[in-house]
């Protein structure tokens, strides 16, 4: 060989072996924290403790729930659905039904494990935000299989009061579970699914000892969840200074994890004994002050909060704009589409 062609040609190697490295390292997956840190390197699978990156041979698990976007190279994909969620939880109707269908492209044959899976965290959510509830509960008792931890960290949605079949259907499929995920980290949120289902279809003699064993619980979510519960029946059937009083006494606890639901249980008991001005404006708390913590209960809320507004006989344009809020930032809830009703008819 030539003298120039090896010295040449050893720089050409050298030459693409830089750019193959430096196309590799722009082509890193990344994690993006809810606490905003960035995390570069290859996802390489999914624990029980969370994703798995590995940035120059440095391993992290980062936690399902501590996750706010990822950024997988290898499946652009998933980039778009992630952007495409974005907006539609942020009310872009068309948005949310792109998001679903990009995800549904990624849970065939050919993905690995660990980003099936993951597919299946987002599409809860999709469910969830558009209130498929059947859905949703499919998509939590398949996390469940494989990531329990993170399961126990989902909120399902409450179930369609106008859906009897469904509930009853849901119904039995939850106490068939139960039967065997005695000690599960996720049996908590279904026990307490299963009382919210009970609450609709089942006979309230039933649901009353259900949630005396709840508010026992060892476990601090369940608990809360139960004294929601428990408020909810009562000023649900018409005992609304007893409701009231529960509330109350239980703020202190439930202040760190409900406040929204605190602001909403508050408006629901001033609504029912006619101080109307002081309802809307805890209604109108739980969209200011928290409305990302559930985006059904925020535009449930709205749409009270413009009821409210109305039985105190305020100006119509400012109800509109309580209604139109709900609309424009909370599209697929059941919220959105009562204020979108109630706009109609106020010729808004």
């Amino acid at each position: 060989m030539r003298p120039w062609l090896s010295k040449w040609g050893g720089a050409a190697l050298l030459g693409l072996a830089l750019v193959a490295m430096a196309a590799t390292a722009a082509r890193a997956d990344r994690i993006l924290t809810t606490k905003r840190i960035g995390i570069s390197g290859q996802i390489t699978g999914l624990e029980p403790g969370g994703l798995v990156i590995d940035s120059e041979g440095n391993k992290q698990v980062v936690p399902l729930a501590d996750i706010d976007k990822i950024k997988v190279d290898q499946y652009p994909d998933f980039e778009r659905a992630e952007t495409a969620y974005a907006k539609g939880a942020a009310g872009d109707a068309a948005a949310m039904a792109e998001a679903e269908k990009l995800y549904r492209g990624l849970s065939g044959s050919g993905v690995p494990p660990w980003l099936k899976t993951l597919v299946q965290a987002r599409m809860f959510k999709v469910y969830a935000d558009t209130l498929r509830v059947p859905e949703a509960l499919d998509a939590f008792l398949e996390i469940a299989k494989n990531q329990p931890k993170f399961a126990a960290s989902l909120k399902l949605p409450d179930p369609n009061d106008e859906a009897h079949e469904a509930n009853v259907a849901m119904l039995k499929k939850v106490e068939d579970i139960l039967k065997t995920a005695t000690g599960k980290l996720y049996t908590p949120a279904l026990n307490t699914f299963k009382v919210e289902l009970m609450i609709l279809e089942g006979k309230p003699e039933e649901v009353q000892p259900l949630l005396e064993n709840l508010l026992k619980s060892p476990d601090e979510k369940t608990r809360l969840a139960a004294m929601l519960k428990q408020v909810d029946i009562l000023v649900s059937g018409g005992k609304v200074d007893e409701g009231a009083a529960k509330l109350e006494e239980w703020v202190p606890a439930l202040t760190k994890v409900h406040p929204d639901d605190i602001a909403y249980w508050r408006g629901r008991i001033l609504k029912d004994r006619g101080q109307h001005l002081e309802a809307a404006l805890q209604f109108m708390r739980v969209a200011i002050v928290y409305p990302a913590m559930d985006r059904s209960r925020t535009a449930e809320s709205l749409f009270l909060a413009g009821q409210e507004m109305q039985a105190a006989k305020a100006p119509k344009a400012e109800i509109a704009k309580v209604y139109t809020e709900a609309v424009s930032k909370y599209a697929g809830t059941s919220g959105a589409e009562r204020a979108k009703r109630e706009l109609a008819r106020l010729g808004s």
